[in-house]
């Protein structure tokens, strides 16, 4: 027997993002790269990041994920997302709703919070983990 959702489905041209500020959901346009809340009317970049080069920001913040490549080198104060590859160098802290995966030639050095974490032999963290708890904006 099939389950009945209560909500009414997605349009296949949408997809429903959650806003770091305020934590409302709402839908925007598949192909959006960014938009601004419409309860909070903060900017939110929908885009999936790779790093290959050197970059040191304050906040590195995307609903959509991140991967730093084994030639990335990144700094940051605060990096937000919904999931996170480390293949190179992660300075910073880390707050992912989805799973963040650590590879073994990685370096990750900072506080991390994900529902999940896997680490490859061989990485180098340093860092306080919150793992397996619901993760809220900050």
């Amino acid at each position: 027997m099939a389950t009945v959702e209560s909500n009414v489905p997605i349009p296949s041209d949408r997809i429903a993002i959650t806003c770091f500020h305020c934590g409302k959901p709402q839908e925007v346009g598949r192909k959006a790269m960014s938009v601004t809340c419409k309860f909070c009317s903060k900017s939110l970049k929908i885009e999936n990041l790779k790093i290959k080069d050197y970059q040191a920001r304050r906040v590195i913040e995307t609903i959509g994920h991140v991967t730093v490549e084994p030639t990335g080198i990144v700094f940051c104060d605060r990096l937000q997302c919904d999931g996170l590859i480390v293949r190179g160098k992660l300075k910073g802290q880390v707050v992912s709703r989805g799973p963040v995966n650590v590879a073994s030639e990685a370096d990750l050095k900072g506080d991390v919070a994900a529902p999940s974490i896997q680490i490859g032999p061989g990485a180098i963290l340093q860092g306080r983990f919150e793992i397996g708890k619901k993760q809220e904006g900050s």
